[in-house]
């Protein structure tokens, strides 16, 4: 089924729903509206009717369907008098949809539903006072069905509520709520605020109970004044339709004294505008669409192949290549259109291929494993991201060209003597069948729509993420020479031999390499789409967590150049001075890689999917570990007996420390890793204590 098929089929869908609502809910009023549903009906069905010229059928589509809306809307009025009816006759309201408050019709004001409210509380302390405390705290961290800051009703709101005994909890004589007389309100502080309901007298010393209200619904608004019968601004239908307004603007479900009102309060103001809306959706795509030739992400070549014969084409070599020429015109006239309707997306795209399309050249100044890593970087950019419309483009005609060649061959064969010899050996020849040829083109041309579509959908992601691209591309190589001459330089300053920090640099280096190597892998994770937030800022997941590995790779490349000498000249006189020398270094850059964890913390925890915060974990786990597996390789390479083996072994669980298992707690997680941290230097500190023993 083809994209503009499905959204027809959507609509009449949709359509069917709001007709039905319509026959049940509105048409029950009188014939003839029955009689206008079943006239909006043969006009739906003329929507979706066969029409030969499908384009006039999309331009009138709009029209027709606003009319189709307009007439349900008329009928939806019959609807909304008998609701705004029962809204006259009923004061106080319940909800389907939040089952713990009701409202007051008078003044807009939300009270507690007793049913669920815990009103008795409060008791007698010790000395035989009334206790507060406990229903205090009940009234201020109360919060239920998404409601909060709720209060104690003043004594005038408490009146206007209770004094025509309408109250839904109302029980017993005189004004008594759930047969109970004295209830708290707020008359002048909480050491005495009781009023008993049989003679309105304030006091304190008895039993109070608990009725909070809340305002949310009419917090700075004039309701109250608008529906009140004093007010001579607004006909009674009007303050009715405040009242209505202000359950569909809170998404409220009332529940009607009559059954059959609350059902139709849910059909006509929260289904029907669910609906609409959906069909409007639908409507703006159709009015979209161009004509079935134009071609679309995923087209369906299938419907263009239906015009060819194929059976009678792969039997004839000249229906064969004429068969041929055509499709291929037809499918470049199709790239024509969709290159016009995309056109400035396009050209975004080509501006990156011309950026991705040079060679890349091997660097002498990066090793065999560097040219590697950058080559195979921009090959995977170019293959994702490069559009080569060009090469699509060529590759069709080229199909077309081979056609041409047939024609050219059989026009020779018709100038020569021997034509029906040429012809059976001609015709003997092996070609592909129609239809392969038809399929492999289509593919051709849908994969490249699909770039485009790609594109469209990620282009600020895909141009941040080819600045990234180039930018440390860049980056790497002054690395490679800008920074090594000058951690050189500043060396060679201090009389520092060449093989002490050229060991420096292979250090850094090696550290650096695994830093590069991070940065295709979140890309690809980028292209697939960015990870979903719990709190959406500016900056795409992915493109946070990239930027937080800069700045550690930054921190690093600065350690090195502005840190490194200082600690090999503390060290390089001293007792077993290169060993601890070592040590310093691996927890310096340990201190760098903890800032990296912080960083990557709150990334990790605004992730809505666990899925999802496993990978970065999983992303960034062997830089993580980076410096515990340099030191235990180091002892281990140098022999260091005078470190216990209870430290090595300590040393190494810190690999085993799991951070998965505290991913549903940041706090522990972050606990997690100021435990982690706290225990490498300790353990640093008590091999370079061993040390000192030799």
């Amino acid at each position: 089924m083809s994209e503009l098929e499905n959204l027809k089929a959507r609509q009449q869908e949709l359509l069917d729903k709001i007709q039905e609502i319509g026959e049940q809910y509105e048409g029950i009023e009188n014939k003839h509206n029955a009689q206008k549903l079943q006239e909006l009906n043969k006009v739906q069905a003329q929507l979706i009717g066969s029409q030969n010229d499908l384009k006039q059928q999309l331009q009138s589509v709009q029209e027709k369907l606003k009319t189709i809306n307009n007439e349900i809307d008329k009928l939806s009025s019959t609807a909304t008098d008998r609701i705004l009816e029962a809204i006259k006759n009923q004061r106080w309201y319940f909800f389907k949809n939040k089952q713990h408050i009701l409202m007051d019709k008078t003044t807009g004001i939300l009270w507690a539903n007793l049913d669920y409210f815990p009103y008795n509380h409060g008791s007698y302390n010790s000395e035989g006072m009334y206790e507060l405390d406990e229903a205090k705290s009940l009234v201020n961290n109360y919060s239920v069905d998404g409601i909060d800051n709720w209060h104690l009703p003043t004594l005038e709101v408490f009146k206007h509520m209770i004094y025509d005994k309408t109250f839904p909890f109302q029980e017993g004589d005189n004004w008594r709520i759930k047969g109970k007389y004295f209830w708290h309100c707020n008359i002048d502080n909480w050491s005495k605020n009781g009023i008993h309901l049989d003679d309105w007298s304030s006091g304190d010393g008895w039993v109070n109970y608990v009725l909070p209200c809340n305002y949310s619904l009419v917090q700075d608004s004039e309701y109250e004044e608008n529906v009140s019968d004093d007010n001579l601004l607004y006909t009674e239908k009007e303050k009715l339709q405040f009242t209505l307004d202000l359950f569909k603007e809170n998404e409220l479900w009332p529940i009607f004294d009559d059954a059959e009102i609350t059902d139709l309060y849910k059909k006509i103001c929260i289904e029907k505008p669910k609906l609409l809306q959906a069909l409007s959706q639908i409507e703006m795509q159709l009015a979209q669409c161009e004509e079935v030739k134009t071609v679309t992400i995923n087209f369906d070549y299938t419907t263009l192949l239906n015009k060819y014969d194929i059976a009678s084409i792969d039997k004839s070599i000249i229906k064969y290549y004429e068969a041929v020429q055509k499709w291929i015109d037809e499918l470049m006239e199709y790239l024509a259109d969709f290159e016009q309707q995309k056109e400035s997306v396009i050209q975004d795209c080509n501006q990156i291929g011309l950026q991705l399309s040079t060679t890349y050249k091997d660097d002498n100044n990066l090793t065999e494993a560097e040219n590697e890593l950058l080559k195979n970087r921009q090959y995977y950019f170019k293959d994702k991201l490069a559009l080569g419309m060009d090469k699509v483009k060529a590759n069709l005609l080229k199909v077309k060209q081979q056609a041409d060649d047939i024609e050219y061959t059989i026009n020779e064969i018709d100038d020569g003597d021997n034509a029906i010899y040429e012809l059976a050996q001609l015709e003997k020849k092996e070609r592909a069948s129609f239809a392969l040829i038809a399929e492999n083109t289509a593919k051709i041309v849908n994969k490249a729509l699909q770039k485009i579509d790609f594109f469209e959908h990620n282009r600020d992601f895909i141009i941040k993420a080819v600045e990234v691209w180039s930018k440390w591309n860049e980056d790497y190589k002054v690395f490679k020479t800008k920074q090594y001459e000058e951690l050189k330089h500043n060396c060679e300053e201090d009389d520092i031999e060449a093989e002490v920090w050229q060991k420096w640099y292979e250090d850094w280096q090696k550290l650096r390499f695994t830093i590069e190597e991070k940065l295709q892998p979140m890309i690809a994770r980028g292209l697939k789409g960015d990870i979903e937030a719990k709190e959406e800022r500016e900056t795409p997941i992915i493109m946070q967590a990239i930027y937080v590995l800069n700045d550690y790779k930054i921190a690093v490349d600065n350690f090195y150049l502005e840190e490194r000498k200082n600690i090999y000249q503390q060290y390089v006189f001293q007792n077993c001075g290169d060993l601890q020398e070592k040590f310093e270094v691996e927890k310096e850059l340990y201190a760098r890689t903890v800032n990296l964890q912080k960083a990557l913390q709150n990334i990790i925890f605004n992730c809505k999917k666990e899925a999802d915060k496993i990978f970065i974990l999983r992303w960034i786990d062997n830089l993580i570990d980076i410096q515990i597996n340099e030191i235990i390789q180091f002892v281990a390479d140098n022999n260091l007996e005078q470190i216990s083996q209870e430290v090595l072994n300590e040393f190494a669980k810190l690999k085993q420390k799991n951070y998965y298992m505290y991913l549903a707690d940041i706090k522990a997680y972050s606990q997690e890793q100021a435990n982690r941290e706290k225990a490498y230097n300790s353990l640093i500190f008590k091999m370079r204590k061993g040390l000192m023993k030799k």
